[in-house]
Parts: C-alpha cells; sequence; structure tokens
C-alpha cells in the first residue's frame, strides 16, 4: 500500500539547470514542469469464480458464480475455445468510495463491471455454433487505498481543455480510479442434471472456471518537476520494404522435422 510521501512542493524552480548543479542532476539540461497521471496506490485482486457450488471454497478464494451456469441443450456435444473477450463498454461503474474512519485519504472503493465471454458449441452431428455469448457481471469491494480528493480534474474535451469542479459523489470518480483487468476461461464443462420422474426432464449446463486479476488504481492528473535531457530527437526513417524474392532469399529455411528430445537439451545439431 501506498505511504504518504514527505515530498512538498518542489524547492526547484523549472529552468536551465546552472552547469554547477548538472551533475547532481545526472547531467539533464533543465528541469520542466510537465502534467501527468500520477498513481496515488494500487492494489490487485485474484478471484477464481466457479459455475458449480459445490466447487466453492472460501478458504481457498473460489467463489461460486450463477452466471457461470448457463443452461445448454442437452444434444451439445461439448463445448471449446472459450475465451473472454474484454470488458463490456461503459460497464466499469463507481459504486460507493467510502472513507476509512480517521483517515479521510484513505478509502474504501466498490464497483462493479461485465466482462464478455465467447464460447463455441459443438453439436452432436458435428456442427458448430460459433461466438455464443456469457456475460459475466461482477461487483466487488478493495482497499483502503490512498486516494485523495482532487479538486479539479482536467481533462479534454472536443480539443478544449477544461476545468471541472467535482464533489465526492460525482460520476467523475471513473476518471480517478482506473480497472485493468486479465481474465481466462481456465475450464468449462456439461453437466447434466438428471430428473428422477421424467428423462425428457433433463437438464444441462455448461459450467465455466474463469480466473482473473483486477488491478485497481487511484490516479490523478498532477503537475511534477523533473530533470529533462532536452527535446526527443527525430525518428529514423522507416526501412522500406524490399522485394518479395529478396526477403525470402535472405532468411533462413525452416526446420523441416520436428525437435529431437536432444535439441531441447543440447541445442540443434549442426
Amino acid at each position: 500500500m501506498y505511504k504518504k510521501s514527505s515530498c512538498g512542493i518542489s524547492m526547484y524552480t523549472p529552468g536551465v539547470i546552472p552547469e554547477e548543479l548538472r551533475e547532481s542532476f545526472g547531467n539533464a539540461c533543465e528541469l520542466v514542469c510537465v502534467q501527468i497521471p500520477k498513481v496515488y496506490d494500487s492494489c490487485l485482486l485474484r478471484l477464481c469464480l466457479v459455475g458449480d457450488q459445490d466447487k466453492a471454497n472460501e478458504e481457498e478464494g473460489i467463489e461460486f458464480d450463477k452466471d457461470l451456469r448457463v443452461r445448454i441443450d442437452c444434444c451439445v456435444d461439448g463445448i471449446v475455445n472459450a475465451r473472454v473477450v474484454g470488458l463490456v463498454p461503459g460497464s466499469f461503474k463507481i459504486i460507493s468510495k467510502r472513507e476509512v474512519p480517521g483517515d479521510c485519504d484513505r478509502k474504501i472503493i466498490c464497483y462493479t463491471y461485465e466482462l464478455k465471454i465467447l464460447y463455441d458449441i459443438v453439436c452432436e452431428d458435428g456442427t458448430i455454433c460459433k461466438d455464443e455469448v456469457l456475460c459475466l457481471r461482477r461487483s466487488e469491494c478493495v482497499g483502503p487505498l490512498y486516494c485523495p480528493d482532487s479538486e479539479t480534474i482536467i481533462r479534454e474535451q472536443q480539443g478544449d481543455r477544461r476545468h471541472h469542479h467535482h464533489h465526492r459523489d460525482d460520476p467523475i470518480d471513473e476518471e480517478i480510479i482506473k480497472l485493468e483487468i486479465i481474465a481466462k476461461v481456465l475450464d468449462v464443462k456439461i453437466e447434466l442434471e438428471e430428473c428422477p420422474c421424467d428423462p425428457y426432464e433433463d437438464e444441462c449446463f455448461a459450467v465455466f472456471t474463469v480466473g482473473i486479476y483486477n488491478i485497481v488504481k487511484c490516479e490523478l492528473v498532477v503537475q511534477l518537476v523533473i530533470p529533462a535531457f532536452g527535446f526527443c530527437p527525430p525518428p529514423k526513417p522507416c526501412e522500406k520494404m524490399g522485394e518479395p524474392c529478396e526477403i525470402f532469399n535472405s532468411q533462413l529455411p525452416p526446420a523441416f522435422f520436428p525437435p529431437q528430445l536432444d535439441d531441447f537439451i543440447t541445442g540443434p545439431c549442426v
């Protein structure tokens, strides 16, 4: 977790660094004031979610989620190519940002989001129904995070730079709290629930297991004084692509046979 820094307003004024002080700044030529997003605090939340309630285990961090249990036709032969394709646009919302008692700059952040999962269904006749959609809706709470309130949020809108004054409960919080997600479908199985009275009433379910990493950041736009070595040099010219045959003739031939076990131990033979 973030610890409050003893650094406050810089004692150095932006401008050219005198020759006798440049070595102290790594031979930079000047001090400049830049406006950048600064991450004040962040944390990592690991989630392992299952669609089978019997596999949930709170002590081991395995949580049941009803969205991961999807009813399907019992003629389905299998589920393949299940993958998380990303966040549903606009689904990330801050639910609440509660202050920790005794420290108004530390917050408990509660938020909601929705992940889009695609999968392919293999039918009994061998046909494949591609890109079936599953939406996983989640709400999480993390913290405490060091997330001080800012009087002004600076952002770009239609080419104009504007200052927006906000209060703690404004939806502008989505610009302060950032969410990064890496998610993967770990497993998917088909389960049959038999009806003892009538086999025609049997139900089948696709049961997913999903692993998710959430990185939550408190990010504010600030102005910092930093040493600079001058403007960036112009980029080098782009290399031109050669003729197809020239490129082909300059490449090494591919390996015609699978590597042997010895190749992994001693390297390829000459």
